[in-house]
């Protein structure tokens, strides 16, 4: 008897670092002048508003407006 080839299966902890490094390049190619580190660092969107605002010299509700239209509901 031959069996169809299994298609697969992903890890959730695999799909979570992909969609966060996916995630880090989508910001990184908004705002280069973050580092991966940095990237890496960030606790949640607020601090990433933070670090927008600071690196780029915007005031917090700009910041937050430029960082909720980039994530569209996701989270750092």
């Amino acid at each position: 008897m031959v069996t169809a080839p299994r298609s697969p299966t992903i890890d959730p902890s695999d799909r979570a670092v992909y969609e966060r490094r996916a995630l880090h390049a989508l910001i990184k190619a908004r705002w280069s002048k973050f580092t991966d580190f940095e990237l890496e660092a960030l606790a949640d969107n607020a601090d990433l508003i933070n670090q927008v605002a600071l690196k780029y010299g915007l005031d917090l509700p700009r910041a937050q407006t430029e960082v909720e239209r980039l994530l569209k509901g996701r989270r750092v």
